[in-house]
Protein backbone atom coordinates (compact mmCIF):
# COMPACT_ATOMS: atom_id res chain seq x y z
CA UNK A 1 0.00 0.00 0.00
CA UNK A 2 0.97 3.46 -1.06
CA UNK A 3 0.26 6.86 0.65
CA UNK A 4 -1.62 9.30 -1.07
CA UNK A 5 0.33 12.60 -2.60
CA UNK A 6 -2.04 15.60 -2.77
CA UNK A 7 -4.10 16.69 -6.23
CA UNK A 8 -1.97 19.37 -7.88
CA UNK A 9 -4.18 20.85 -10.92
CA UNK A 10 -0.78 21.32 -12.90
CA UNK A 11 3.09 20.54 -12.28
CA UNK A 12 3.72 24.21 -11.10
CA UNK A 13 2.15 23.27 -8.20
CA UNK A 14 4.15 20.50 -7.70
CA UNK A 15 7.07 20.00 -5.33
CA UNK A 16 9.64 19.18 -8.23
CA UNK A 17 12.94 20.30 -8.52
CA UNK A 18 15.52 21.64 -11.54
CA UNK A 19 14.77 24.10 -14.36
CA UNK A 20 11.84 24.75 -16.21
CA UNK A 21 12.73 21.73 -18.54
CA UNK A 22 13.21 19.03 -15.88
CA UNK A 23 9.99 20.45 -14.12
CA UNK A 24 8.08 19.87 -17.50
CA UNK A 25 9.49 16.50 -18.16
CA UNK A 26 8.98 14.84 -14.79
CA UNK A 27 5.25 16.68 -14.75
CA UNK A 28 4.59 14.41 -18.11
CA UNK A 29 5.59 11.36 -15.77
CA UNK A 30 4.08 12.52 -12.77
CA UNK A 31 7.14 12.49 -10.71
CA UNK A 32 7.30 14.81 -7.97
CA UNK A 33 9.74 15.25 -5.19
CA UNK A 34 7.47 14.30 -2.49
CA UNK A 35 7.47 11.75 0.23
CA UNK A 36 5.89 8.66 -0.38
CA UNK A 37 5.28 5.78 2.23
CA UNK A 38 5.62 2.26 0.49
CA UNK A 39 3.85 -0.35 4.01
CA UNK A 40 3.24 -4.11 3.05
CA UNK A 41 0.98 -6.35 4.37
CA UNK A 42 2.55 -7.86 7.84
CA UNK A 43 1.84 -10.47 9.70
CA UNK A 44 2.41 -12.43 13.83
CA UNK A 45 0.90 -14.54 16.14
CA UNK A 46 -1.20 -13.69 18.94
CA UNK A 47 2.09 -12.59 20.58
CA UNK A 48 4.00 -10.67 18.45
CA UNK A 49 3.62 -9.16 15.10
CA UNK A 50 6.26 -7.38 12.14
CA UNK A 51 5.36 -4.59 9.86
CA UNK A 52 7.97 -3.45 7.16
CA UNK A 53 7.79 -0.53 4.27
CA UNK A 54 9.93 1.85 3.15
CA UNK A 55 10.08 5.93 2.87
CA UNK A 56 11.01 7.36 -0.67
CA UNK A 57 10.54 10.16 -3.11
CA UNK A 58 8.89 9.26 -6.16
CA UNK A 59 6.05 9.46 -8.28
CA UNK A 60 2.45 8.89 -7.85
CA UNK A 61 1.25 5.74 -9.07
CA UNK A 62 -1.74 5.26 -11.76
CA UNK A 63 -3.69 2.55 -11.09
CA UNK A 64 -3.09 -0.28 -14.72
CA UNK A 65 -5.70 -0.74 -17.12
CA UNK A 66 -6.66 -3.99 -19.24
CA UNK A 67 -6.42 -2.14 -22.35
CA UNK A 68 -3.30 0.30 -21.88
CA UNK A 69 -0.76 0.63 -24.14
CA UNK A 70 1.91 -1.12 -24.22
CA UNK A 71 3.94 2.59 -24.41
CA UNK A 72 1.50 3.12 -20.95
CA UNK A 73 2.28 0.04 -19.47
CA UNK A 74 6.39 0.58 -19.50
CA UNK A 75 6.17 4.28 -18.28
CA UNK A 76 3.98 2.81 -15.14
CA UNK A 77 6.73 -0.01 -14.71
CA UNK A 78 9.88 2.42 -15.13
CA UNK A 79 8.05 4.54 -12.83
CA UNK A 80 7.99 2.12 -10.46
CA UNK A 81 11.87 1.81 -10.16
CA UNK A 82 11.97 5.99 -10.63
CA UNK A 83 12.06 6.15 -6.59
CA UNK A 84 15.12 7.79 -4.29
CA UNK A 85 14.74 6.16 -0.59
CA UNK A 86 15.01 8.33 2.35
CA UNK A 87 17.20 7.20 4.96
CA UNK A 88 16.81 8.61 8.55
CA UNK A 89 13.16 9.02 8.63
CA UNK A 90 11.10 8.80 11.35
CA UNK A 91 8.10 7.00 10.97
CA UNK A 92 5.08 6.39 13.51
CA UNK A 93 3.22 3.09 14.10
CA UNK A 94 -0.27 3.98 16.32
CA UNK A 95 -1.89 1.04 17.21
CA UNK A 96 -4.93 1.89 19.70
CA UNK A 97 -3.18 4.09 22.36
CA UNK A 98 0.28 3.07 22.01
CA UNK A 99 2.10 4.61 19.57
CA UNK A 100 5.83 3.38 18.05
CA UNK A 101 8.33 5.08 16.40
CA UNK A 102 11.91 4.03 14.32
CA UNK A 103 14.12 5.44 11.99
CA UNK A 104 14.37 4.13 8.20
CA UNK A 105 17.72 2.16 7.38
CA UNK A 106 20.20 3.70 4.81
CA UNK A 107 17.97 2.20 2.28
CA UNK A 108 14.88 3.56 3.43
CA UNK A 109 13.38 0.31 4.99
CA UNK A 110 11.50 0.21 8.00
CA UNK A 111 10.75 -2.87 10.20
CA UNK A 112 8.43 -2.56 13.34
CA UNK A 113 8.32 -5.10 15.54
CA UNK A 114 5.37 -5.08 18.20
CA UNK A 115 4.67 -7.71 20.73
CA UNK A 116 1.90 -8.13 22.97
CA UNK A 117 -0.18 -6.40 20.31
CA UNK A 118 -3.60 -7.70 22.21
CA UNK A 119 -4.88 -8.65 18.40
CA UNK A 120 -7.56 -11.21 17.62
CA UNK A 121 -7.08 -13.42 14.61
CA UNK A 122 -7.78 -12.36 11.03
CA UNK A 123 -6.95 -9.35 9.09
CA UNK A 124 -6.29 -5.84 10.88
CA UNK A 125 -5.40 -2.40 9.72
CA UNK A 126 -2.98 -0.12 11.48
CA UNK A 127 -1.99 3.61 11.13
CA UNK A 128 1.65 4.43 10.32
CA UNK A 129 2.65 8.01 9.30
CA UNK A 130 5.66 9.79 8.39
CA UNK A 131 6.25 11.92 11.27
CA UNK A 132 9.20 13.75 9.53
CA UNK A 133 8.88 16.94 7.06
CA UNK A 134 10.82 16.45 4.11
CA UNK A 135 9.33 19.19 1.78
CA UNK A 136 7.91 22.42 2.89
CA UNK A 137 4.10 22.75 2.97
CA UNK A 138 4.04 18.82 3.13
CA UNK A 139 0.69 17.64 4.15
CA UNK A 140 0.24 14.61 6.31
CA UNK A 141 1.80 11.32 4.79
CA UNK A 142 0.48 8.48 6.14
CA UNK A 143 -1.62 5.20 5.55
CA UNK A 144 -3.28 1.97 7.13
CA UNK A 145 -1.80 -1.37 5.81
CA UNK A 146 -3.08 -4.69 6.80
CA UNK A 147 -1.59 -7.02 9.44
CA UNK A 148 -2.71 -10.74 9.43
CA UNK A 149 -2.69 -12.55 13.08
CA UNK A 150 -2.71 -16.42 12.95
CA UNK A 151 -2.74 -18.90 15.37
CA UNK A 152 -5.31 -21.44 14.37
CA UNK A 153 -4.90 -23.18 11.32
CA UNK A 154 -4.37 -26.48 9.48
CA UNK A 155 -1.07 -25.85 7.58
CA UNK A 156 0.45 -22.68 5.83
CA UNK A 157 1.42 -21.91 2.59
CA UNK A 158 4.69 -20.53 1.39
CA UNK A 159 4.61 -19.98 -2.33
CA UNK A 160 7.24 -18.27 -4.94
CA UNK A 161 5.37 -16.13 -7.68
CA UNK A 162 7.02 -16.03 -11.04
CA UNK A 163 6.82 -18.99 -12.81
CA UNK A 164 4.52 -20.76 -10.03
CA UNK A 165 1.38 -19.37 -10.44
CA UNK A 166 2.52 -15.81 -12.86
CA UNK A 167 3.62 -16.65 -15.62
CA UNK A 168 6.83 -14.84 -16.13
CA UNK A 169 9.54 -16.30 -18.45
CA UNK A 170 12.35 -15.97 -15.84
CA UNK A 171 14.85 -18.27 -17.43
CA UNK A 172 14.17 -16.47 -20.77
CA UNK A 173 15.78 -12.93 -19.86
CA UNK A 174 14.97 -11.00 -22.82
CA UNK A 175 11.47 -12.20 -22.91
CA UNK A 176 10.79 -11.50 -19.38
CA UNK A 177 11.71 -7.78 -19.89
CA UNK A 178 9.46 -8.04 -22.55
CA UNK A 179 6.51 -8.88 -21.05
CA UNK A 180 7.42 -6.75 -17.97
CA UNK A 181 7.34 -3.70 -19.96
CA UNK A 182 4.43 -4.72 -22.20
CA UNK A 183 1.52 -5.70 -19.82
CA UNK A 184 0.06 -4.91 -16.65
CA UNK A 185 -1.21 -6.24 -13.62
CA UNK A 186 -4.14 -6.57 -15.48
CA UNK A 187 -3.33 -8.10 -18.57
CA UNK A 188 -0.73 -10.88 -17.30
CA UNK A 189 -1.48 -14.22 -16.89
CA UNK A 190 -1.80 -16.94 -13.93
CA UNK A 191 -1.34 -20.63 -15.50
CA UNK A 192 -4.34 -22.10 -15.78
CA UNK A 193 -5.78 -24.15 -12.93
CA UNK A 194 -3.68 -22.25 -10.36
CA UNK A 195 -6.16 -20.30 -8.80
CA UNK A 196 -8.55 -22.78 -8.42
CA UNK A 197 -5.40 -25.15 -6.92
CA UNK A 198 -4.49 -22.66 -4.61
CA UNK A 199 -8.48 -21.98 -3.65
CA UNK A 200 -8.50 -25.11 -2.64
CA UNK A 201 -5.03 -25.26 -0.35
CA UNK A 202 -6.55 -21.90 1.31
CA UNK A 203 -9.71 -23.94 2.27
CA UNK A 204 -7.66 -27.13 3.33
CA UNK A 205 -10.19 -29.83 4.74
CA UNK A 206 -11.06 -28.21 7.92
CA UNK A 207 -13.24 -24.60 8.16
CA UNK A 208 -9.92 -22.51 9.04
CA UNK A 209 -8.56 -20.51 6.66
CA UNK A 210 -5.23 -21.60 5.93
CA UNK A 211 -2.52 -18.82 5.56
CA UNK A 212 -0.71 -17.84 2.32
CA UNK A 213 2.73 -16.33 2.10
CA UNK A 214 4.09 -15.58 -1.00
CA UNK A 215 8.01 -15.39 -0.95
CA UNK A 216 10.09 -13.89 -4.05
CA UNK A 217 13.03 -12.66 -5.70
CA UNK A 218 11.11 -9.62 -7.35
CA UNK A 219 11.78 -6.28 -6.03
CA UNK A 220 9.88 -4.35 -3.50
CA UNK A 221 9.44 -1.81 -6.38
CA UNK A 222 6.36 -4.54 -7.89
CA UNK A 223 4.53 -4.79 -4.90
CA UNK A 224 1.46 -3.04 -5.62
CA UNK A 225 1.87 -4.59 -9.11
CA UNK A 226 2.02 -8.25 -7.47
CA UNK A 227 -1.13 -7.44 -4.66
CA UNK A 228 -3.18 -5.89 -8.23
CA UNK A 229 -2.39 -8.91 -9.73
CA UNK A 230 -3.35 -10.78 -7.13
CA UNK A 231 -6.70 -9.18 -6.50
CA UNK A 232 -8.10 -9.16 -10.01
CA UNK A 233 -7.15 -12.55 -10.92
CA UNK A 234 -8.81 -13.35 -7.47
CA UNK A 235 -5.90 -15.07 -5.82
CA UNK A 236 -5.89 -16.17 -2.23
CA UNK A 237 -4.80 -13.36 0.19
CA UNK A 238 -1.68 -13.30 1.63
CA UNK A 239 1.88 -11.71 3.26
CA UNK A 240 4.04 -10.77 0.10
CA UNK A 241 8.04 -11.01 1.33
CA UNK A 242 9.91 -9.42 -1.91
CA UNK A 243 13.77 -8.40 -2.36
CA UNK A 244 15.37 -5.08 -1.75
CA UNK A 245 13.99 -2.42 -3.36
CA UNK A 246 16.11 -1.09 -6.24
CA UNK A 247 16.01 2.78 -6.43
CA UNK A 248 18.12 3.08 -9.31
CA UNK A 249 16.76 2.17 -12.70
CA UNK A 250 19.30 0.76 -14.27
CA UNK A 251 19.35 -1.69 -11.44
CA UNK A 252 16.37 -2.79 -13.13
CA UNK A 253 17.71 -4.08 -16.52
CA UNK A 254 21.05 -5.71 -14.77
CA UNK A 255 20.53 -9.48 -14.87
CA UNK A 256 22.01 -9.79 -11.75
CA UNK A 257 18.63 -8.32 -10.51
CA UNK A 258 16.97 -11.42 -11.41
CA UNK A 259 19.14 -14.01 -9.80
CA UNK A 260 19.91 -13.30 -5.76
CA UNK A 261 17.81 -15.76 -4.36
CA UNK A 262 19.92 -16.09 -0.64
CA UNK A 263 17.00 -13.95 0.96
CA UNK A 264 14.60 -16.34 0.15
CA UNK A 265 15.57 -18.83 2.54
CA UNK A 266 15.97 -16.39 5.36
CA UNK A 267 12.32 -15.03 4.99
CA UNK A 268 11.22 -19.05 5.14
CA UNK A 269 12.58 -19.40 8.08
CA UNK A 270 11.76 -16.55 9.95
CA UNK A 271 7.84 -17.19 9.04
CA UNK A 272 8.13 -20.63 10.75
CA UNK A 273 9.69 -18.57 13.69
CA UNK A 274 6.61 -17.06 13.82
CA UNK A 275 4.62 -20.46 13.98
CA UNK A 276 6.27 -23.02 15.43
CA UNK A 277 3.70 -25.60 16.13
CA UNK A 278 2.15 -25.32 12.54
CA UNK A 279 3.53 -27.58 8.95
CA UNK A 280 3.85 -25.38 6.06
CA UNK A 281 3.48 -26.72 2.23
CA UNK A 282 6.17 -25.14 -0.07
CA UNK A 283 5.31 -24.00 -3.85
CA UNK A 284 7.76 -23.14 -6.37
CA UNK A 285 9.35 -23.82 -9.73
CA UNK A 286 12.05 -25.61 -11.61
CA UNK A 287 13.13 -22.45 -13.38
CA UNK A 288 16.10 -21.36 -10.79
CA UNK A 289 16.32 -22.55 -7.20
CA UNK A 290 13.31 -23.17 -5.74
CA UNK A 291 14.01 -27.11 -5.84
CA UNK A 292 17.55 -26.72 -3.80
CA UNK A 293 16.22 -23.96 -1.11
CA UNK A 294 12.93 -26.34 -0.18
CA UNK A 295 15.34 -29.49 0.17
CA UNK A 296 17.47 -27.21 2.40
CA UNK A 297 14.77 -26.48 4.22
CA UNK A 298 13.08 -30.16 4.36
CA UNK A 299 16.73 -31.59 5.90
CA UNK A 300 16.79 -28.54 8.56
CA UNK A 301 12.94 -28.89 9.69
CA UNK A 302 11.71 -32.31 8.56
CA UNK A 303 8.87 -31.99 10.68
CA UNK A 304 7.81 -28.63 9.64
CA UNK A 305 6.93 -29.33 5.84
CA UNK A 306 4.01 -31.12 4.64
CA UNK A 307 4.79 -31.37 0.88
CA UNK A 308 6.53 -29.39 -1.34
CA UNK A 309 5.05 -28.90 -5.07
CA UNK A 310 7.42 -28.03 -7.93
CA UNK A 311 5.94 -26.31 -11.33
CA UNK A 312 8.53 -27.92 -14.30
CA UNK A 313 8.14 -24.93 -16.57
CA UNK A 314 11.69 -25.72 -17.56
CA UNK A 315 11.98 -29.21 -19.31
CA UNK A 316 15.90 -28.86 -19.39
CA UNK A 317 15.66 -29.25 -15.56
CA UNK A 318 13.22 -31.72 -14.76
CA UNK A 319 15.25 -34.41 -14.75
CA UNK A 320 17.55 -33.33 -11.71
CA UNK A 321 14.68 -31.48 -10.11
CA UNK A 322 13.13 -35.21 -10.01
CA UNK A 323 16.35 -36.57 -7.96
CA UNK A 324 15.90 -33.50 -6.00
CA UNK A 325 12.20 -34.34 -5.43
CA UNK A 326 13.18 -38.07 -4.14
CA UNK A 327 15.60 -37.11 -2.09
CA UNK A 328 12.87 -34.68 0.08
CA UNK A 329 10.41 -37.61 -0.33
CA UNK A 330 13.61 -39.82 1.06
CA UNK A 331 13.47 -36.91 4.44
CA UNK A 332 9.58 -38.17 5.06
CA UNK A 333 7.97 -35.38 2.79
CA UNK A 334 5.38 -35.58 0.10
CA UNK A 335 6.88 -34.27 -3.29
CA UNK A 336 5.64 -33.63 -6.88
CA UNK A 337 6.91 -31.61 -10.28
CA UNK A 338 4.05 -30.80 -11.94
CA UNK A 339 3.27 -29.62 -15.83
CA UNK A 340 -0.48 -28.90 -15.32
CA UNK A 341 -1.91 -27.32 -11.83
CA UNK A 342 -4.68 -30.02 -11.67
CA UNK A 343 -1.73 -32.58 -11.34
CA UNK A 344 -1.00 -31.18 -8.10
CA UNK A 345 -4.53 -30.55 -6.84
CA UNK A 346 -5.57 -33.94 -7.74
CA UNK A 347 -2.17 -35.21 -5.75
CA UNK A 348 -2.78 -33.22 -2.89
CA UNK A 349 -6.54 -34.71 -2.56
CA UNK A 350 -4.34 -38.28 -2.66
CA UNK A 351 -2.58 -36.76 0.50
CA UNK A 352 -5.52 -35.49 2.34
CA UNK A 353 -4.37 -32.24 2.51
CA UNK A 354 -7.62 -30.55 0.80
CA UNK A 355 -11.03 -31.82 0.03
Amino acid sequence: MISSPPEWSDYRQAPIKGNWLKRWIKSRFRYVDYPFLLAYRGYGNRDKFILQGHVFRGMAMTKPKRHNTAWKNFVALIKMFLVRTVPDAQVNLILGDKKFNISTREDGFFEFEIENHELPKGWHRVFVELQDELVEGQEQVCLEPEVLIEDDFEYGLISDIDDTFLVSHVTKFWRKLYILLTKNAESRKPFKGVVSFYTSLSKGVTPATNPFFYVSSSEWNLYDFLINFMQFHKMPKGVLQLKELKDKWRDFFKKGSFSNHDHKRVKIERILSFHPDKKFVLLGDNGQHDPYIYLSIVKDYPDRIKAVYIRGVKSSNRKKVDLVMREIEYNGVEALQFRKSIEAEQHAKSIGIIN
